[in-house]
């Protein structure tokens, strides 16, 4: 069990994304088209979202570590980047959740 005690805390939250993105990609695969596959189209992308998130935090904070400044505003622009991409794809999930009747739906595979 010596194996997971190298990862921190950002490692984890990664790979809780990663978990949501294929278990939202598996039932998305067997669901009918409808208001709960739109649901599980957007909780997967955020997922998605945080997965590259924790990606680039990672490797941002590993090019503070070595001091390499042009790694480090690389990786820290990708980290925002996929801040927002985050913010817009909860914000989208949550209004998915919503009454269908009060808005067009608006798909986040198409």
């Amino acid at each position: 069990m010596e194996w997971f005690q190298g990862f921190g805390t950002v490692a984890w939250v990664g790979f809780a994304g990663l978990g949501v993105l294929l278990a939202g990609w598996l039932a998305v695969s067997f669901t009918t088209p409808g208001p709960r596959r739109v649901r599980l189209e957007w909780l997967a992308t955020c997922g998605m979202y945080l997965a590259l998130l924790m990606l680039f935090l990672n490797l941002t904070l590993r090019a503070r570590d070595a001091e390499s400044t042009a790694a480090a505003l690389a990786f820290g622009f990708l980290a925002l980047l996929f801040t927002a991409g985050l913010c817009v794809s909860c914000v989208q999930t949550l209004l998915s959740f919503r009454a269908e009747n009060r808005r067009q739906d608006v798909r986040a595979t198409n």
